[in-house]
């Protein structure tokens, strides 16, 4: 039982600027006093740092290092022109045939040239890339790896980065096709041994950038002051670069989009 010390009443009522005081609480019992620092603890602990089903902590892992869109080519941007919303992507990955495999899973140790000239001979059967017009096809196959011998060779010069995350990096090229301006983006790694294309994107692009695990795609658009912005990132499930958005950007200062059309009247 806890001993309270009784206050003596005040006869008088409260007038409207006076506050009653509460009454006294009783004072904590030692077995309170001990587990209430022990309970603020673990709360804290849980609240800062995550915990697992049996209480220990876990680490979310180190955090992906953040760095600004590089641009892959420095060719200059095709000339601008309404997109018509047409251009092809398929990011299922489908292994290469006519390439020799990579043990070492590195994919620098590949010829571009060869796994550039083995993915056009497949044709286009929707899921083996596009089909490149014969006049194309005819300067892709004269094409070598020194491309200032052939400065009419339609494939932009190999780029190398990591996008699926695994240390190493993956191929990205870039194949012009001279009829209508369009640009086939293809990726390829290597999976089991084996040269494996896990992006096949066609576009216009004014440019094509990379930043940690995704490519962009900057096309013009049919808005005047505006660009087609379409954003490939690296998808663990599907083990492919998927498409994840498509927005419209104001179009950068010193780039000039298309107006679109006046209707006839």
């Amino acid at each position: 039982m806890f001993a309270w010390a009784r206050r003596p009443r005040s006869r008088k009522p409260p007038t409207g600027n006076t506050v009653p005081f509460p009454r006294p609480r009783p004072p904590l019992s030692a077995q309170v006093r001990t587990w209430l620092p022990a309970v603020a603890g673990a709360t804290a602990v849980s609240l800062v740092s995550g915990c697992t089903g049996t209480g220990e902590a876990r680490s979310a892992g180190p955090a992906r290092a953040v760095s600004a869109p590089a641009q892959l080519w420095d060719e200059p941007p095709l000339p601008p022109r309404d997109t018509d919303g047409k251009g092809s992507t398929d990011t299922r990955p489908a292994p290469l045939h006519g390439v020799p495999e990579v043990p070492s899973g590195d994919i620098h140790r590949a010829s571009w040239l060869n796994i550039v000239k083995a993915q056009t001979a497949t044709g286009g059967d929707g899921q083996s890339g596009p089909q490149f017009n014969p006049g194309t096809l005819r300067e892709i196959r004269r094409c070598t790896a020194d491309r200032r011998q052939r400065p009419k060779c339609p494939v932009r010069a190999p780029r190398y980065r990591d996008l699926d995350g695994d240390g190493k990096d993956e191929l990205i090229v870039g194949i012009a096709e001279g009829t209508d301006d369009q640009v086939a983006i293809w990726v390829f790694t290597v999976r089991d041994g084996k040269v494996t294309r896990i992006m096949d994107a066609t576009a216009r692009p004014l440019s094509v950038e990379v930043t940690g695990q995704e490519v962009i795609l900057r096309e013009p658009s049919g808005s005047a002051g505006y660009e087609m912005r379409t954003v490939y990132s690296w998808d663990e499930r599907a083990q492919a670069m998927e498409l994840r958005a498509m927005e419209f950007d104001p179009v950068r200062s010193g780039r000039t989009a298309p107006a679109r059309p006046k209707a006839a009247r």
